[in-house]
């Protein structure tokens, strides 16, 4: 158990080998779970919220305010699971506490899983041009709403006491320093230390945060490298899978860092990159 003292309000969870009693298929069932998946109308964070509805977990996305998207509708019809959306401006903090409230308290829902997947477009920008509002806005977006809503999500698992699982993004850009990326990717990289000290911090009430660093995927994010044929060739070549990723490859990780069969793995760092980080 952790070496720190513990908050009195929160007790203690023991963390149990689910697999010693339960069969491997049911390890990674999502039942009966709620997964806020921010960010889930596109891209990455569409991928988790497909795979994790298809492994059986309600579906609460935060969008954009004013947002219009026929994903949450045909989610729900094709898997059967509750999708429900919530507007939210992630680069107000103060937006973030409301719209945690509305679901927690207002509409009384639970939540087990947390996936902090939205982002904007972060690179592209000459250290040299780089302003106070673009990288204010990048911090914001990719990090404090991170921790803020980590932190509402954590102490509501907490309290709850039965545990939980929290999935963060960071990305390659992380380790491998590019250009035109010097906001994003430091910042991607303090995302990678914040979940180390989530799962410090957290493990002691049974509940796991784990990080995803998608390497080169296909999402409206990536438009402008994927639509350049001599951009898009030479990003290939530097994957040893020989292809982009795709919102789908996310599918399979996040069902695995949202379940059961991943109870005793927390901190980790999972490279969804076709290899590229091993370059």
């Amino acid at each position: 158990m952790a070496s720190f003292p513990l908050d009195d309000h929160f007790p203690a969870v023991p963390n149990v080998c689910l697999g010693e009693t339960t069969p491997t298929p049911s390890l990674f069932d999502l039942a009966g779970k709620t997964a806020l998946v921010t960010g889930g109308n596109g891209g990455i964070g569409r991928g988790i919220a497909l795979g994790l509805a298809e492994a059986g977990a309600d579906i609460i996305i935060i969008q954009i305010p004013g947002e219009v998207s026929d994903f949450p509708q045909q989610l729900a019809k094709s898997t059967g699971r509750r999708v429900d959306t919530y507007d939210c401006d992630l680069a107000s903090s103060d937006a973030i506490r409301e719209t945690v409230k509305d679901v927690l308290e207002r509409d009384g829902r639970t939540v087990d899983i947390l996936c902090n997947v939205a982002g904007i477009s972060g690179g592209f920008v000459p250290i040299l041009d780089e302003t106070d509002a673009h990288r204010e806005l990048v911090v914001q977006i990719h990090y404090h709403a991170v921790y803020v809503l980590s932190q509402l999500i954590g102490r509501h698992l907490a309290e709850r006491g039965q545990g939980g699982k929290i999935i963060n993004i960071a990305s390659i850009a992380a380790e491998k320093a590019m250009t035109r990326f010097s906001v994003y990717g430091p910042v991607k990289a303090a995302v990678g230390q914040l979940t180390n000290s989530l799962a410090n911090e957290l493990a002691v009430y049974n509940i796991q945060v784990n990080v995803l660093y998608p390497g080169w995927i296909h999402t409206p994010m990536s438009a402008r490298s994927f639509g350049d044929a001599e951009a898009s060739a030479r990003i290939v070549k530097t994957v040893p899978a020989g292809r982009w990723g795709k919102p789908s490859d996310f599918k399979g990780v996040a069902v695995f860092l949202a379940s059961a069969a991943s109870d005793y793995v927390t901190g980790a760092r999972i490279y969804v990159d076709g290899g590229t980080h091993s370059m």
